[in-house]
């Protein structure tokens, strides 16, 4: 008797595990970067003699399919990655800063947890969750993970997660988030408390210092110190492929890799420059049948295409509400339309009054409309380190004039952005562009239009500054407007929380 239980026993465990192994359920792995601007990455580096940051990242798209013209809609942080869950605008969404969902929408993550999916995610966890109710299944967070700065930590939970994955008989969506080359960069000198060292450390000599950022002592040293912390999450990325090759789970996931945003300097990270928004953009899927040592140079793609492409991908419907398309058919070889062009947006950062840009970019030219820029204006960000300062106390004539453009910048700029990628040149007066400035005008209207943007109303006043400023000022959605009520209740109680300290001296 006890030999046919343990024989009923072992067939019961064998099934479960082949209607597990045979469902055919493709598993996602999605590995962000956070602040990795793409200049960084060797595969789409514009600068020759850039030292080898990124080997393995570079190593693994040789084998891949690669986009050089991929981008993310909102160049800032959370917004950007409520995108990449959503497949929805920043302003259709209503998620249009550090805000979280206020009106519930479809995610990627809850979407394949109700179709069965284990969901986890490490690092990152609060902006890479829009919906405040969702609960992944497997969390880890900052302090767990090195101050989310070591490769052997992500190695140690991405094993432990795929084991969880198999254990449990599920497919998984698995979203990874390095928190470099976020700033504070790796300084040798003063490192970061928890922080692994980076496989390989660079010295001023051997930056290349991009043309929208002044070659300067400031700029160099903190040049440097980025391209440590790429150097770590090229070492972050490799543990974690190593992991999921370890767990012999490979074949039947797809892998995707790109980062957030820009890389956190002026002129980058949280604006609409070509700097900004480009992003590395990498596919791997063995099971998948997809292209290999391919190099996509022609299709734009953006961050709302990723959650509707796993749909896609795993076979379930695409909400209607999605914004994006599916780049599953480039991916297999098959042809898109409409692939020659992205539009991105900055509203809030993190505190200080909302500073919306709106810009359309494509392979050749790119147009910016700023509609809070005004003499006396100051636009900051928390991207700047010293570089701002040091410019400022220069003297240097030129260097003053950038930092001015920077924190005033001007209503609209446009750029030639095959001659001039770092988006120095403005030409927007210039007189033999006129009227091809009128085209990608029209261009970001009929966007605008299409999406209900609130910036509509300032761009069709744009000839009467002191009227966009007062319907920027008055019509503009607020972040009181745009706060869903657990958040705000959240950071009420964050703020007495701070003020009970500080009364008791603490």
């Amino acid at each position: 008797m006890g030999q046919v239980k343990l024989f009923v026993v072992c067939i019961l465990l064998l099934s479960s595990h082949l209607t597990w192994a045979g469902s055919g359920k493709t598993n996602i792995l999605l590995i962000t970067a956070d602040d990795l601007g793409y200049e960084a990455v060797g595969s789409l580096t514009l600068d020759a003699g850039l030292p080898s940051l990124t080997p393995n990242i570079d190593r693994y798209a040789a084998k891949g399919y690669q986009f050089t013209n991929a981008h993310v809609n909102t160049p800032i942080c959370q917004p950007s990655r409520s995108i990449i869950a959503t497949g929805r605008y920043g302003i259709t969404s209503g998620m249009m800063g550090f805000f979280h969902m206020k009106k519930r929408s479809a995610s990627v993550m809850q979407t394949l947890s109700d179709n069965g999916y284990l969901t986890g995610v490490l690092g990152k966890v609060s902006h890479s969750t829009p919906d405040l109710a969702y609960k992944w299944d497997y969390m880890h967070d900052y302090g767990d993970l090195g101050a989310g700065r070591s490769p052997e930590k992500y190695y140690n939970y991405s094993k432990e997660f795929f084991e969880l994955s198999k254990k449990e008989h599920k497919a998984f969506y698995f979203m990874v988030n390095s928190h470099d080359p976020h700033r504070g960069f790796h300084d040798p000198k003063n490192p970061k408390k928890q922080a692994a060292t980076p496989s390989k450390l660079f010295t001023t000599d051997q930056v290349i210092v991009p043309k929208y950022l002044p070659d300067t002592p400031q700029v160099r040293t903190e040049l440097s110190h980025y391209y440590n912390s790429v150097r770590r999450l090229d070492d972050t990325f490799a543990r974690v492929i190593q992991a999921l090759d370890e767990s012999g789970l490979a074949e039947n996931t797809m892998v995707v890799f790109l980062s957030d945003n820009g890389s956190a300097f002026p002129f980058a990270k949280a604006n609409t420059y070509l700097a900004s928004t480009k992003t590395p953009w990498i596919v791997q899927w063995p099971a998948g049948k997809i292209n290999t040592e391919y190099v996509n140079k022609t299709d734009f793609i953006s961050s709302i295409d990723f959650f509707p492409t796993v749909l896609d991908a795993v076979g379930l419907p695409i909400p209607d509400e999605v914004d994006g398309r599916s780049i599953l058919p480039l991916l297999k070889g098959q042809k898109q339309t409409d692939r020659h062009e992205v539009y991105t947006q900055v509203d809030y950062k993190i505190g200080g009054p909302a500073t919306p840009m709106r810009a359309v970019q494509d392979e050749r030219f790119g147009y910016i409309f700023n509609p809070w820029s005004k003499a006396g204006a100051n636009y900051r960000n928390s991207n700047e380190g010293d570089i701002t300062k040091a410019l400022k106390a220069s003297g240097n004539k030129e260097q003053l004039a950038r930092l001015k453009m920077f924190r005033e910048r001007v209503v609209e700029e446009f750029y030639d952005l095959k001659k001039d990628p770092h988006s120095v040149n403005n030409l927007i007066n210039h007189p033999e562009y006129q009227k091809i400035i009128q085209e990608y005008q029209k261009r970001l209207v009929n966007w605008m239009e299409k999406n209900s943007d609130p910036v509509l109303a300032l761009y069709q006043v744009k000839e009467q500054p002191d009227k966009m400023a007062k319907l920027l000022k008055k019509e503009f959605p607020s972040k009181a407007e745009l706060t869903p009520k657990q958040q705000r209740l959240a950071i009420e109680e964050k703020k007495r929380k701070k003020k009970q300290k500080k009364s008791k001296g603490v």
